[in-house]
């Protein structure tokens, strides 16, 4: 009788193993299964578009560039190997900002909004909402003396 109960309780031990394998075989299946049917959700593509020597850059200087789709980015040489780039379009009202020489710093004339030469609002209203210019990536080639400005790449259209 006491052989009959181990072996009983043997079995039952292994049903129960066998049925937790099989349950969790499955489950990672389904979950797989479920993974492939979602879209793969991939970063955008960029592209860099060459936007001249690094010589023809002054220091302190800041130089105006036409991305893909024809919007004004602001290119500035911080230091000999130092350059940050700027989406010209102010972030309160859309408006097209400009770089203040002089000033040092960017102006916003719609509602005279002024940015750092870092790009950050320190008075109006841009200032008061905490907004800053979008900054746009650069990739210095320092080899050949290149800069680029990284873009998205536009997407193609079927007609």
């Amino acid at each position: 009788m006491q052989a009959q109960k181990k072996k009983n309780r043997r079995e039952w031990m292994a049903s129960v193993a066998m049925a937790i394998g099989l349950v969790a075989s499955y489950g990672v299946l389904a979950f797989q299964g479920f993974l492939f049917l979602l879209p793969r959700r991939t970063a955008p593509r960029t592209r860099n578009l060459f936007a001249g020597r690094v010589s023809q850059f002054e220091i302190g200087g800041v130089d105006k560039f036409l991305d893909l789709e024809g919007n004004e980015i602001l290119i500035r040489r911080k230091s000999d190997a130092a350059f940050q780039a700027f989406s010209s379009t102010c972030p309160h009202l859309g408006c097209k900002v400009r770089w203040e020489e002089e000033e040092g710093h960017y102006l916003c004339p719609c509602h005279m909004g002024i940015f750092d030469a870092d790009g950050i609002a320190i008075s109006g209203p841009p200032a008061d909402a905490g907004q800053s210019l979008a900054p746009v990536p650069l990739v210095v080639d320092e080899e050949a003396g290149v800069l680029y400005v990284q873009v998205r790449d536009q997407e193609r259209r079927m007609s």
